[in-house]
């Protein structure tokens, strides 16, 4: 029971309107809100027993107060997701304007411009309905309390609201002691499975949760030996697979699995105008199939015996110059990390800027996020060993060949000081390079890679014992990269 749930009237003897992807949207890090409101200093709720119906009447924060906010317009808009019923506030525009989280999927009635209020108070704002204009009010009503209603035409008290950060799921409670592990194998994957809307990935389709898990079950055993993971990293992940491909894991390998996800964002407002300091919304990822797929973003599956994670967002640019000569908000690139105490081990993976033609042409980001994502490895808690990678984005160090318009190949040069990639084996010195992962050399997704983009890191006194490229790359523009650490005793 959420807390705060004593001044709420008895809940109708009705089935509570909750949306079956519950499950799938429970293992985001993505940063959670309550709204407050101005006009009588209480807080947002959605009623799952009530139709979604958002009155402004709590006094405390539980899950029935708790939003993510979301955007598919580049932060120029946003909507609002209730973790009580899973459901995106709607503005029921066809009858009286009452505002209940019971949709679905972001379409006009689920999105709102945001308006700083900051003249009004620090951090106040107003939601203007993008189908129709008018403004979010809460009106006080006989029957049911504060309403919140799309149908002002002017900001007053009523129509504004305050966002209060509620921190994350999945970061509570802290991290245990590890274990005393003993020396042992860790198959790690990394795969960016370009599962959003990407024309030259899945066949130009956009893919579907059934899609995505089992092309991941069909590439888990690592070429040669065939042995499966232990740890896989995934970039370019949509959000509500992560449970499907959680089931498809454990079906294929008959053990338990864990997937948590951390999305990628954009700072709220438009372009040259967050309207809200550094407040964020979640990228969506474009529907498959008339559905909604979630945020988009990295994701990590790891074994069941996982107890925290906690998402990060890296520096990243506020806007670039695309190759159509246009300028665009560009993503806030995240983190994900999570801890395995029975083998001591802090796994992270991120998804770093682009090159040429994309964010960051010049590598300066892309040093810089090298730089945080470091940090955060470095943060363990006492006892943990980092394994670490994903899709960074850069050419390494001592690469030849295509570049993908990286002429500057110093991204990652301090991490290779620091770590030992993949590639490396059992010998630290050697050159900084490895086998292609991505940026196929054909038309169309033909031929082979030409570019190492993707890495694995560990511990420098942990040598791999493999470290394998798939020989495809699927239904991605990016081949699987598989690594074996020989990890010592901890």
């Amino acid at each position: 029971m959420a807390l705060g749930l004593s001044i709420l009237p008895a809940a109708p003897a009705q089935a509570a309107t909750v949306s079956a992807d519950a499950a799938n949207v429970a293992k985001s890090a993505g940063q959670r809100y309550a709204l407050r409101s101005e006009a009588n200093g209480l807080y947002v709720t959605a009623d799952p027993n009530d139709g979604g119906k958002m009155t402004a009447k709590a006094s405390k924060v539980g899950s029935w107060e708790r939003f993510t906010l979301h955007t598919n317009h580049a932060g120029k808009n946003i909507a609002l997701r209730s973790e009580s019923t899973g459901f995106f506030a709607s503005a029921d525009l066809g009858g009286d304007g009452t505002v209940r989280a019971k949709a679905g999927a972001i379409a006009s009635y689920e999105q709102f411009t945001v308006e700083s209020r900051a003249s009004d108070g620090p951090g106040q704002f107003a939601l203007k309905s993008v189908s129709d204009g008018t403004y979010v009010t809460v009106e006080h009503t006989t029957e049911g309390g504060d309403v919140l209603h799309t149908r002002a035409t002017s900001v007053g008290s009523w129509e504004r609201f305050t966002l209060v950060p509620q921190g994350q799921a999945g970061t509570a409670g802290g991290t245990p002691s590890p274990a005393a592990a003993p020396s042992s194998k860790l198959n790690v994957m990394t795969w960016n499975i370009c599962g959003n809307n990407n024309p030259g990935c899945w066949d130009k389709n956009l893919a579907g949760k059934d899609q995505v898990s089992t092309a991941i079950a069909e590439r888990l055993p690592q070429p040669g030996g065939g042995a499966m993971p232990d740890v896989i990293f995934f970039q370019e992940f949509c959000e509500k697979h992560a449970k499907p491909v959680e089931e498809a894991l454990e079906q294929r390998t008959g053990r338990g699995w864990d997937v948590r996800f951390a999305p990628t964002q954009y700072v709220i407002g438009e372009l040259g105008d967050p309207v809200l300091g550094n407040v964020k919304a979640q990228k969506e990822c474009a529907k498959a199939d008339g559905l909604d797929r979630g945020s988009f973003g990295v994701a990590m599956a790891l074994p069941d015996s996982n107890t925290s994670y906690e998402g990060y967002v890296l520096s990243s640019p506020v806007s670039y110059v695309a190759s159509n000569g246009k300028v665009y908000k560009a993503e806030q690139r995240p983190a994900l990390c999570a801890d395995l105490p029975d083998r001591a081990l802090h796994v992270c993976t991120s998804h770093f800027s682009a090159g040429a033609g994309y964010d960051d042409p010049d590598g300066k980001y892309r040093k810089i996020q090298a730089g945080e994502l470091m940090d955060i490895v470095r943060r363990a808690p006492a006892g943990y060993r980092p394994v670490f990678g994903g899709d960074l984005n850069s050419a390494a160090p001592d690469s030849t060949g295509p570049d993908g318009g990286d002429q500057d190949r110093s991204v990652l040069t301090t991490m290779y000081a620091s770590y030992r990639e993949c590639a490396q084996r059992d010998d630290v010195t050697s050159p900084r390079t490895g086998t292609p992962t991505a940026v196929s050399s054909g038309p169309a997704g033909t031929g082979d890679p030409t570019m190492k983009i993707d890495y694995i890191f560990a511990p420098r006194n942990a040598p791999f014992t493999s470290c394998e490229v798939s020989s495809t790359h699927g239904s991605s523009d990016h081949w699987t990269l598989y690594g074996t650490i020989a990890l010592p005793a901890a």
